[in-house]
């Protein structure tokens, strides 16, 4: 994680301030069987305008979330004036852990984890254990995003930021909020999400 000190407060964080949000489409997660998984990313110009949908697709548990979410964002039109990635958890499709650190590294980008409440991490690197006895680097990834920072107390929010502090993170995320405490990007990109998964169920 990196020193919160040593991080460049931004002169100002403006309500219509370029950012994606990013949530996957849904599975069965009771289903065995290997599957595709759309994943959405929504960028918006604070919470009112929608300015583009980028679209990719992960598999289940896949261990390169990280690369190709972070490629999703790179190959956009729109890459040269995000100033934020904003994410509701780092695990995706599963068990896809999105480490925050190489994500930042890899698009220069800051990154911003908005969570309702505190994870329970023993109960997660279990389950990570169990599912994938031969693979650290999940537990790893997890471990390098840092723990949780409360926000905010009602309601509860709890941020993991890289590259952006985390006082201009939760002003973003304030500016970037319509109603309730999740980011509009964040809740089209989920709405979306769920459309598809219900759409595609229905064929």
């Amino acid at each position: 994680m990196n020193e919160i000190n040593s991080i460049k407060r931004w002169r100002t964080v403006k309500s219509k301030t370029p950012i994606i949000g990013i949530d996957d489409g849904g599975f069965d997660r009771f289903s065995k069987e290997e599957m595709s998984i759309p994943v959405f990313g929504v960028i918006m110009k604070g919470a009112a305008y929608v300015d583009g949908i980028v679209q990719s697709q992960l598999k289940r548990d896949d261990p390169l979330a990280t690369s190709i979410i972070s490629e999703m964002i790179m190959s956009s039109d729109h890459k040269n004036q995000l100033q934020a990635i904003l994410l509701q958890g780092i695990t995706i499709a599963g068990f896809g852990v999105i480490d925050i650190v190489k994500l930042y590294e890899k698009t220069g980008i800051p990154v911003i984890v908005v969570l309702r409440k505190f994870p329970n991490f023993p109960k997660i690197k279990a389950a990570l254990e169990k599912t994938f006895p031969e693979d650290q680097e999940r537990w790893q990834s997890i471990e390098r995003a840092g723990k949780p920072l409360k926000a905010q107390e009602d309601p509860l929010i709890f941020l993991q930021v890289m590259g952006i502090h985390p006082k201009d993170a939760f002003l973003l995320i304030k500016k970037s909020t319509a109603v309730g405490t999740i980011p509009e990007a964040l809740r089209i990109a989920h709405f979306i999400g769920v459309s598809y998964y219900q759409y595609a169920n229905r064929l």
